[in-house]
């Protein structure tokens, strides 16, 4: 599965369930190493970050640099893998994050945990 498919799966999925899902289309002209996807839930605010990498992808300094201060200051960020949503890992992540409180709070305990 390349980079694009995997995005629009995640794209597919979180229209699905009401998430706003904002990625770069062009990275070219976008600050290096940023997320490829910043996904909210609308409702309260709530934000994950997520880096898309094929199976055997690597990050570049500069994501892994951006990925390092996002987790340092608090915020809710992991690298996600056509693996990952065979596992069906990114599909509960996003169902928890469109759920109640409760259910947030596991996905944000478990930060950083799928594809790190």
């Amino acid at each position: 599965m390349t980079e694009s498919e995997l995005q629009e799966s995640v794209r597919v999925m979180c229209a699905q369930l009401g998430l706003y899902q904002y990625h770069t289309h062009d990275s070219r002209r976008s600050a290096l190493g940023f997320p490829d996807c910043v996904i909210i839930n609308l409702r309260d605010g709530t934000v994950i970050w997520r880096e898309l990498k094929t199976d055997t992808g690597q990050q570049t300094a500069d994501q892994k640099r951006v990925g390092y201060a996002l987790q340092a200051g608090g915020h809710d960020f992991a690298i996600w893998r056509p693996a990952d949503l065979a596992a069906g890992r990114i599909g509960r992540q996003l169902v928890l994050l469109a759920g109640h409180n409760k259910a947030r709070e596991h996905v944000i305990s478990r930060r950083g945990q799928v594809g790190m």
